[in-house]
């Protein structure tokens, strides 16, 4: 399911990049952010770039976990990138490393990937598996050339204690004026997607942003998706995704 809360009612889209107004900017460098997802929505992004025989670009200015399908670039070599993408498909880039991740390439690698022309999709932010997160200070590594940010939730946090669904959860418990022990309630997805020292931190005022709230997965957490998006719509903000089933049987937790 992708449902985009952008009208005055939730409407059912087919693909990401529709429910996003992607086919708007011809190469969009998309960087993600947040927890309970992140890999997932990327993964998603690029297979419906890849469907459409148009070749993406998928990296990290952080740690993501390796590829399981596409190509896969394991040094900067802007030569074999660029044969890759011959190939019209999903390009991953980043260096191996031993726990089955991938680190980021020089930022100057970025900026020659950008001369290509290609969407580029960038994971810039890590959740240790968690569904929510504040970040910390050092966080997250946006690329400032970035066009579209996504913030990313999973809907399976709300009502479970901060400590319990929390990426660094003493932070995140600050954040909201809680204690660690308190739960975790929508106006707190809310509060933490339209902060600039929540989902928001980084962003230039140039960026178009979105929340993209994951794993609704039953009955009730479409529901409490209803009922984020509504809480996001009475502050004015409107470019709400809800989703669920986008990883399959591989659904992927950051």
């Amino acid at each position: 399911m992708i449902r985009s809360y952008g009208s005055s009612r939730p409407i059912e889209t087919e693909s990401l990049k529709s429910a996003l107004s992607l086919a708007r900017f011809s190469a969009p460098i998309i960087s993600v952010v947040g927890a309970g997802g992140k890999t997932t929505v990327i993964r998603q992004l690029a297979r419906e770039y890849e469907e459409e025989a148009q070749p993406v670009i998928v990296t990290t200015t952080t740690h993501m976990w390796q590829p399981d399908e596409g190509l896969y670039l394991r040094s900067p070599d802007l030569e074999l990138l660029y044969q890759m993408l011959k190939h019209k498909r999903q390009v991953w880039a980043g260096y191996p490393e031993p726990d089955g991740k991938m680190s980021a390439f020089p930022v100057a690698f970025l900026e020659a990937v950008r001369m290509l022309s290609v969407p580029v999709i960038i994971e810039a932010d890590g959740a240790k598996g968690q569904p929510v997160k504040v970040p910390e200070a050092h966080e997250p590594v946006l690329w400032g050339k970035t066009m579209v940010l996504l913030g990313v939730a999973g809907l399976d946090a709300v009502g479970g204690r901060i400590e319990d669904v929390c990426h660094h959860p003493e932070r995140a418990s600050a954040f909201l004026g809680k204690g660690v022990e308190d739960v975790l309630e929508c106006e707190d997805i809310v509060k933490i997607g339209l902060s600039d020292i929540g989902m928001k931190k980084s962003m230039d005022p140039f960026m178009k942003f979105h929340i993209v709230l994951n794993k609704a997965d039953d009955a009730q957490r479409v529901s409490i998706g209803d009922r984020i998006a509504g809480l996001f719509a009475e502050k004015g903000f409107y470019n709400v995704i809800v989703t669920s089933g986008l990883g399959g049987r591989h659904e992927c937790t950051d």
